[in-house]
């Protein structure tokens, strides 16, 4: 019976080398991809997917997502608030991760409130226009 921490050990192994190889880049990058798969598991635990293509896929589109946003939202956070970008990465590729298919409501509330600014800023528009 082989050891349970070999396959650990192999991707740890893998990470490793992807560092040395591609340099420091690579080493935040590795925690994003890390993070994401590790929150993914939990949408993927929650769906009802019908075969292992449709699990797989979800876990691709919630990695690839969190590698895409990740970075940003980070920097963000750095201008925000002053946390380190460095720090941040594996809690927001989590989260991002664990949002999984839940991103529908998020975009629809940024698009109201884009939708409300805009109202408000065309009111004032046309209240300081009356006024003149």
């Amino acid at each position: 019976m082989p050891e349970p921490i070999s396959s650990t050990s192999g991707s740890v192994s893998l990470a490793v080398l992807a560092v040395a190889f591609l340099g420091p880049l690579a080493g935040p990058y590795t925690v994003i991809v890390f993070s994401s798969l590790a929150g993914s598991l939990w949408p993927l635990s929650a769906d009802r997917t019908l075969t292992h293509r449709a699990g797989a896929w979800l876990v691709l589109r919630c990695t690839t997502l969190a590698v895409v946003l990740t970075s940003g939202i980070s920097e963000y956070l750095s201008n925000a608030y002053g946390v380190a970008p460095n720090n941040s990465l594996a809690p927001v590729a989590l989260l991002i991760g664990v949002l999984g298919n839940g991103w529908r409501p998020v975009f629809a509330s940024l698009s109201d409130g884009i939708a409300l600014a805009a109202a408000r800023l065309s009111r004032r528009t046309q209240d300081q226009e009356g006024a003149k």
